[in-house]
């Protein structure tokens, strides 16, 4: 009986130690060089290891898709293949766990770089919280692609990453139009060439200035920078003194669309009036001016007892007839038939 016990209080404590590795705050104080390099080379050590241990433990579902000793295909193997099920496993799941721990004690010691990378992108419409987080996947990104035989610093590797993030989520999410990091890159250095024309001559560069300084053409300078004009709620007040709102200046294009088609019916009403009862009837069948819909000059034809090719007689008297009636009266005659 106390042996039963002293075992559900080991794998008690076993189960609380797992879980408190998971929860562990750690310090974001940087490293030394030397505490980095020891660092990096435990977390290859234990990626590797974990690796070898899951491949040992399920061979017949890992083995096709064994991944070569690189960084980067070694991390989305675990990603994808090191699932909660397979860490019931006593050595995959204490493995995992010391992999979660040597990388997120890695990223804590690089925060502060995350941070100040996404600083950079504060004058873009995104809020800092979400450049921080984005700055932070990067940082990770570059954690898993890190070759600890290469020999630099972390933080000149995970630089570049961090920056492609960032530049990819404004690109993204910034614009109502969607624009790719090149693009940003060219607004980026529009925006600088302007602060210089401005600071230097003490006058807003004019859109051909800046053309023939970052030597694009006119028509893409005012392509991107449409694309990336910031948006105006229609529910915006024009004037601080007053509630008017731009919804209220813009004009109702339902509205004048129905009044234009009303004006065009009553004039088209007007205008059948000089015609034969027939020549109404036909253009009635022909076009659908009452709503009846269209018909085909044989289906005219078969209604009225008459020939096709008299249906089309009378249906050209009748436009020639209108036309004529409009032209007498100061209206344009395509108008009637739009």
């Amino acid at each position: 009986m106390k042996t039963a016990t002293a075992s559900r209080r080991k794998r008690s404590g076993q189960s609380d130690k797992v879980e408190d590795t998971s929860l562990t705050t750690f310090s974001s104080d940087l490293l030394t060089p030397e505490e980095e390099r020891e660092l990096l080379t435990s977390f290859w050590d234990c990626k590797s290891e974990l690796v070898r241990v899951l491949l040992r433990h399920f061979p017949n579902e890992l083995r096709a898709v064994r991944p070569p000793l690189e960084p980067w295909p070694m991390a989305q193997f675990i990603r994808e293949h090191c699932t909660a099920v397979r860490r019931d496993v006593n050595a995959v799941r204490r493995l995992h766990d010391r992999y979660v721990h040597y990388k997120h004690r890695l990223a804590s010691a690089n925060i502060r770089l995350a941070a100040h990378v996404a600083k950079r992108f504060r004058h873009h419409s995104l809020a800092y919280s979400d450049l921080l987080q984005e700055a932070v996947c990067g940082l990770m990104q570059a954690i898993d692609r890190f070759d600890v035989s290469h020999g630099t610093r972390l933080a000149t590797y995970a630089t570049w990453w961090i920056r492609q993030t960032l530049q990819i989520a404004v690109a993204r999410q910034s614009h109502l139009v969607s624009l790719s990091p090149h693009h940003l890159q060219e607004l980026g250095l529009l925006q600088q060439e302007s602060e210089a024309l401005a600071h230097g001559g003490k006058h807003l560069p004019s859109p051909q200035e800046l053309a023939s300084r970052t030597g694009s053409s006119l028509e893409h300078l005012t392509h991107l920078q449409t694309a990336t004009r910031t948006p105006v709620s229609l529910n915006a007040v024009l004037d601080d003194d007053s509630d008017f709102k731009l919804t209220e200046a813009m004009p109702d294009t339902g509205t004048l669309v129905m009044q234009e088609n009303n004006e065009r019916q009553e004039a088209l009403g007007f205008l059948m009036e000089n015609l034969r009862p027939r020549e109404r009837k036909v253009l009635d069948l022909r076009f659908g001016l009452t709503g009846n819909g269209t018909h085909s000059l044989r289906q005219i034809g078969h209604l009225l007892r008459i020939s096709k090719e008299r249906v089309r007689q009378i249906q050209n008297r009748a436009l020639e007839k209108l036309k004529a009636n409009a032209e007498r009266v100061g209206w344009e005659p395509t108008l009637l038939l739009e």
